[in-house]
């Protein structure tokens, strides 16, 4: 299988850098697949366990938060992805690059299980303790806590479940 520029970043670092067998992630139509060739598009990214393909050794899995992907398939388009030689690609002198922009982003071998299961437990504790939304006072705020707790429960839970993913 051939393989293609990737790069995964964040605002803070990049994630990963290199050449790529195939990419696996929750794209704004759905779930997708990159491999090298891809039309060209740009896409937002939803929260989802990433799957990088790696041309030798297991696959990298990285917890994104969300983001937006790009795919670029043109001559020269892989120049600067160390270990990707400009010219790979479906057709003679083409490439593609790959470029992965997420506001957050983890790693699943740098996640912090005993942390994400704090977060995760907290988080479901307070939504049980939340008053139901029948008849109270200050409605907007309830709203606003109980999106932002369950927002909590689903960072937790993806973290948790790519840690895993990694490790099955």
């Amino acid at each position: 299988m051939s393989s293609f520029a990737l790069e995964v970043l964040t605002p803070e670092r990049s994630l990963f850098a290199g050449p790529a067998e195939g990419l696996v992630l929750r794209a704004g139509d759905g779930d997708m697949t990159v491999l090298d060739g891809h039309t060209s598009l740009v896409s937002s990214v939803q929260p989802c366990d990433v799957r990088i393909d790696q041309p030798e050794g297991a696959a990298l899995h990285v917890a994104v938060h969300g983001g937006f992907l790009q795919v670029d398939t043109a001559p020269g388009a892989a120049a600067g992805i160390p270990g990707v030689e400009a010219g790979e690609g479906p057709l003679a002198g083409f490439s593609t690059r790959v470029t992965l922009l997420a506001g957050v982003a983890e790693r699943s071998d740098e996640i912090d299980v005993e942390r994400a299961r704090r977060a995760l437990a907290e988080a479901e504790a307070a939504l049980s303790e939340l008053p139901g939304p029948a008849g109270e006072g200050g409605a907007e705020e309830l709203v606003a806590e109980r999106s932002r707790l369950e927002a909590t429960v689903r960072r937790a839970e993806l973290r948790l479940a790519v840690a895993g993913a990694a490790r099955a």
